[in-house]
C-alpha cells in the first residue's frame, strides 16, 4: 500500500486536512519534503471570498491546494529530472534546500517566449494555487513537474529565511518597477534623494521596504499601517517614519507627509510637491488608500498597486481622472514577478541579505498542519494579528 500524505484542501470559508496516496515518482519529476510554508494574505483572501475568476481560464475548481510560500529539501529525483528542469544555480542534489518558481510556464505563448513576461503565460499553472494534489505546499510533500525553475539555496539559509523568499521577491518586483518609472520622470534619477510611502506593513509591505532600503539606502521611507507591532518591524527594517492609521486621520497623514516632502532639500513645485512614489501593499480599504495615495504624489509620481492579488477583497475607490492626467501620474500594478526578479532576489539572499536586514523576523506565529490551526492562522492574519504565520507540516 502506498504512503498516505497529509495536505490541506481549501474552499471559501473552509480548510480540511486530506490524505492522498503518494504517487510513483516519474523519471522527470522531483519529490520535495516541505520544511516550512507560509500563510499569505492572498491565501487568506481565497479563504475569505474565493480565488476567482482565474486570470487565465476564468474558472476555479475546489478544493484548491494552497501554499505558494515555501522552502523544502529534495528527497528524491527522477533519473531524468535534471534534464527536464531549469536550474538557475548549481544543480541541487538530494538533501539540498531549494526554492522553486511558483509559476509553471507553457513555453509556447508569446507572453513567455517573445516578451519575457512569464507571469502572464497563457498556459501556466501555479504551485500553491492549483486543484492538483502535491502542487501546493500546505502539505508534507510537493512534486515538482518538468519545466519548473529551481534555485539552490546557500547552506547558511535556514528554513525561516527560505520560506520568506517568495514574499521578498514580490516586494522587490514592486520596488524595481517603481525605480524604472522614476528614471523616466526624473531628469537625473537619484532614488537615494527620493521620498517613498508604503501602505501596509505586513509581509509584502515590509518586503518592499527591505528591497527599497537595499536599493536606495538613503531614501526616505514612510510606512503606514494600523498595527503597532507591524510598524515596529518596519522601523527595524529601516523605515524613517511610521504612521499608525488608528491614531491619525487621513487629513493628518496627508499634512504630515506633505510637510516631510516640502522640507527636503530638493526642487520645489509649490503646494503640489509631494512624494515620489507610493507602493500600496494593503490589499484592502482601497476607498481610503488609493485617493490618499493620489493626493500625496508629486507630478509624475508613481503609484504601484501590489496588494490586490485576489478579486473582491480590496474594495473600490473613486478618483477624479483629472488628477492623473493633469499631474501625469503613473498608476501601475505589480502582478507576481518575472524570472529576472527571482534571480536577483535569490542572489541577494544567498549573499546574506537577511543577515543585514532581518526580514525573516516577520515570522511571528507557527502553525501545525491541522485544519483548526490553519483556519485560526488565516483568521488571525485577516484581523492583523502578527505578521507572517507559517505552517510546520511535520510538527504533530
Amino acid at each position: 500500500m502506498s504512503e498516505k500524505v497529509k495536505m490541506a484542501g481549501t474552499w471559501p470559508g473552509k480548510v480540511e486536512i486530506l490524505e492522498h496516496s503518494m504517487p510513483t515518482l516519474r523519471d522527470d519529476q522531483i519529490l520535495v519534503r516541505v520544511e516550512l510554508t507560509g500563510i499569505c494574505g492572498t491565501d487568506a483572501h481565497v479563504f475569505e471570498k474565493g480565488f476567482g475568476p482565474h486570470r487565465i481560464s476564468g474558472k476555479v475548481g475546489y478544493p484548491l491546494y494552497l501554499g505558494h510560500e515555501y522552502v523544502g529539501v529534495i528527497e528524491k529525483k527522477g533519473k531524468e529530472a535534471d534534464k527536464k528542469m531549469f536550474y538557475h544555480t548549481e544543480i541541487p542534489q538530494e538533501g539540498d534546500r531549494i526554492w522553486w518558481g511558483v509559476d509553471h510556464y507553457c513555453y509556447v505563448c508569446d507572453w513567455e517566449t517573445v516578451y519575457g513576461w512569464q507571469q502572464w503565460c497563457l498556459g501556466a499553472f501555479f504551485y500553491g494555487f492549483d486543484e492538483t494534489p502535491f502542487h501546493g505546499a500546505w502539505s508534507r510533500y510537493v512534486i515538482i513537474e518538468p519545466g519548473t525553475h529551481i534555485w539552490k539555496l546557500a547552506k547558511h539559509i535556514t528554513p525561516e529565511k527560505g520560506v520568506v523568499v517568495e514574499p521578498y521577491i514580490v516586494g522587490l518586483r514592486a520596488v524595481d518597477k517603481v525605480m524604472t518609472l522614476l528614471s523616466i520622470s526624473e531628469k537625473e534619477a537619484n532614488p537615494d534623494a527620493d521620498l517613498f510611502v508604503i501602505y501596509g506593513a505586513g509581509a509584502i509591505g515590509n518586503a518592499a521596504l527591505t528591497a527599497l532600503k537595499t536599493s536606495a539606502p538613503n531614501s526616505i521611507a514612510i510606512v503606514v499601517d494600523p498595527n503597532k507591532h507591524r510598524l515596529e518591524m518596519a522601523k527595524k527594517l529601516g523605515a524613517d517614519y511610521v504612521l499608525n492609521v488608528k491614531e491619525t486621520t487621513s487629513d493628518e497623514r496627508i499634512k504630515f507627509i506633505k510637510e516631510i516632502a516640502t522640507s527636503m532639500d530638493r526642487p520645489r513645485l509649490g503646494d503640489r510637491w509631494g512624494v515620489d512614489a507610493v507602493i500600496d501593499c494593503t490589499g484592502k480599504n482601497a476607498d481610503v488608500v488609493i485617493p490618499e495615495a493620489i493626493e500625496i504624489l508629486r507630478p509624475m509620481g508613481v503609484l504601484d498597486e501590489v496588494g490586490a492579488f485576489t478579486a473582491f477583497t480590496a474594495g473600490k475607490f473613486t478618483i477624479d481622472p483629472h488628477e492623473i492626467c493633469s499631474r501625469e501620474l503613473f498608476f501601475v500594478g505589480s502582478w507576481a514577478y518575472p524570472l529576472s526578479t527571482c534571480d536577483k532576489a535569490i542572489k541577494q539572499v544567498n549573499k546574506g541579505l537577511f543577515d543585514k536586514k532581518p526580514y525573516h523576523e516577520i515570522i511571528t506565529h507557527r502553525r501545525r498542519l491541522l485544519a483548526e490551526d490553519i483556519t485560526d492562522g488565516i483568521k488571525s492574519l485577516l484581523a492583523g494579528v502578527g505578521i507572517k504565520h507559517v505552517i510546520e507540516p511535520w510538527k504533530e
